[in-house]
């Protein structure tokens, strides 16, 4: 009688079957389990590295930044990022390089760098725009409106999400997140039944994919629109909700925001020690998480509370534990609006402290007020100073008459993306633009219609090129293109195109009989010494393109 069959041990997964199973695992974890994230993208990492499978690696590294980032880890995220970067330039991987420059740039807009952070969100939509992929493009649209929003430009940032929410292709998630986006800016311009409807869209969106981590941030925004609208029982149940899942999936950002938020509706409600309980545990992951703005956030909010709870000791120490935070964010920032906002809540936090220890009970109201005076003059300055800033730049940086870029921010943009250029051994054209016979215009319409021509022009050259390329105004009637990630055929076809547009254009709503034309010149050649040899290269061009017969396009 012969014995039962031994089974056979089941054979381990080939190496590239289990690198792609964990890749996948990984993706998947980052919507819903951080610290799962991490470690299935690390084996991801090892195994890629063991079998030399030099893209999953790029890959695995690019999903432990995802990771690194949901830990408030921004060293290692923003370590993880640009080693994928270099190694999908090496492989030639456009989507890939898309992926990280938008990582590397989020992580520089949480660090409050948000030149660095655009330039390079910037750079992600210039390469899904060449590569066709809306996916992409609606991606890095998103995350350039984040850059404008938390820079205090919540109009600019809703233009952005809703350019991103109307391009076909974005996956589901994808516009989960693009709608609590708008939902949060919608929030900040005052404008809350719509925010609530929007918020309510992106936390359906973000239950469909099973997305726990977009579930609980959308909570969090839920909650925050309730708390502006008064309704804090509905307002207590959706923080109640984020809290929750935000603990059990390790996201500690939103462990903090869903904390602080049931801080304030409990004190609102009555309910100091369960506020204190709340905002205590906010100030304790913001500690461990290294988030200075929301340290600074608790501990105003802990001091408030004691100050009301007539604890004037420990009002001062939140109060004197804050002031010295802020101080590390004005070392540490370079945005100029993150630093006046900053000396702003010194100063205030400073007076606070003062009145706190001098004046009794009474005292206090009388002192409160005129604090809350000081906010509101403080606030209004800080608001008149941000325009007269940004309308300051503006002028540095525009042209008056047609409101393109000037020499001086054509010489600044132009040198960096040269370097960029010559850095990543990425293409770059730059070509003027030189329109025939002004002069006869001027002299026979008159001056005024020269400039209205200009300004014309200028709106024809923004209408053929992309968001992400430049154009100028040289002096009188040159304009210098610089298109980024542009080859030398791609630069023949745009210069092409833009030479037709001008000729082609209905001038006579300026001047009956008016009619315009160009020649223009183009260079792609980096290795030239610098910008201003690739200028005048293009220059040269644009002399054989006019010594031919003008109204055509010469390149080099």
């Amino acid at each position: 009688m012969t014995g039962a069959a031994t089974p056979s041990p089941a054979r381990p997964l080939p190496a590239s079957d289990r690198l792609a199973a964990l890749l996948s695992q990984s993706r998947e974890a980052l919507v819903h389990d951080a610290r799962n994230a991490a470690r299935l993208a690390a084996e991801a990492t090892a195994l890629a590295t063991q079998v030399s499978d030099t893209g999953a690696r790029a890959r695995a590294r690019y999903l432990e930044g995802r990771a690194a980032e949901l830990a408030l880890n921004e060293t290692g995220a923003l370590e993880a990022y640009r080693e994928a970067l270099a190694v999908f330039q090496a492989v030639h991987d456009d989507a890939g390089r898309a992926d990280a420059l938008r990582g590397i740039g989020q992580v520089y807009d949480t660090l409050g760098d948000a030149p660095q952070a655009l330039a390079h969100h910037l750079r992600a939509l210039a390469i899904a725009e060449d590569a066709g992929d809306s996916a992409s493009q609606a991606a890095a649209m998103r995350t350039v409106g984040v850059v404008h929003s938390r820079a205090g430009r919540p109009d600019v940032g809703l233009d952005w999400y809703e350019r991103s929410l109307a391009l076909p292709g974005a996956d589901p998630l994808e516009r989960a997140r693009t709608l609590n986006n708008i939902g949060i800016n919608l929030k900040n311009l005052g404008r809350l039944d719509e925010s609530l409807e929007t918020l309510h869209s992106a936390l359906s969106a973000f239950q469909a994919a099973g997305a726990t981590l977009g579930q609980a941030g959308a909570l969090n925004n839920l909650g925050a629109t309730l708390e502006r609208m008064n309704r804090l029982d509905e307002a207590e149940t959706m923080l109640r909700d984020a809290l929750e899942r935000s603990t059990a999936s390790g996201y500690g950002e939103g462990v903090v925001n869903a904390s602080l938020g049931l801080g304030r509706v409990c004190d609102r409600t009555g309910r100091a020690d369960e506020a204190r309980m709340h905002l205590a545990t906010a100030l304790d992951v913001a500690e461990h998480g290294g988030l200075r703005a929301y340290e600074v956030e608790a501990h105003d909010a802990l001091a408030d509370l004691c100050e009301r709870c007539g604890d004037a000791a420990d009002a001062v120490k939140h109060l004197r534990a804050s002031r010295e935070l802020e101080r590390l964010l004005i070392s540490e920032a370079s945005d100029r609006r993150l630093k006046m906002l900053s000396i702003r809540y010194q100063v205030t936090a400073a007076q606070r402290e003062a009145d706190l220890m001098r004046a009794k009970q009474e005292e206090l109201a009388k002192a409160n007020q005129r604090l809350a005076a000081l906010n509101l003059d403080l606030a209004a300055s800080d608001a008149q100073k941000s325009r007269l800033v940004v309308e300051l730049e503006r002028q540095t940086r525009e042209d008056a008459l047609t409101g393109l870029a000037n020499r001086r921010w054509l010489d600044q943009r132009l040198g960096d993306e040269f370097a960029r250029a010559v850095r990543y051994s990425r293409p770059l054209a730059v070509a003027i633009a030189d329109l025939d016979h002004f002069k006869d215009v001027n002299d026979r319409w008159t001056h005024a219609v020269g400039d209205a021509v200009l300004k014309e022009v200028a709106k024809i050259l923004m209408a053929q090129v992309r968001h992400t390329d430049l154009v100028a105004r040289y002096g009188g009637e040159e304009f210098v293109l610089a298109f980024v990630e542009t080859g030398a055929d791609a630069a023949a076809a745009v210069c092409e195109k833009v030479r037709a547009a001008i000729a082609g254009h209905d001038w006579s709503g300026i001047a009956p009989g008016l009619a315009i034309t160009a020649s223009i010149g183009w260079c792609t050649d980096t290795s030239l010494a610098g910008p201003d040899a690739m200028i005048g290269a293009a220059d040269t061009a644009l002399y054989r393109a006019k010594a031919a017969g003008r109204d055509r396009v010469a390149g080099r």
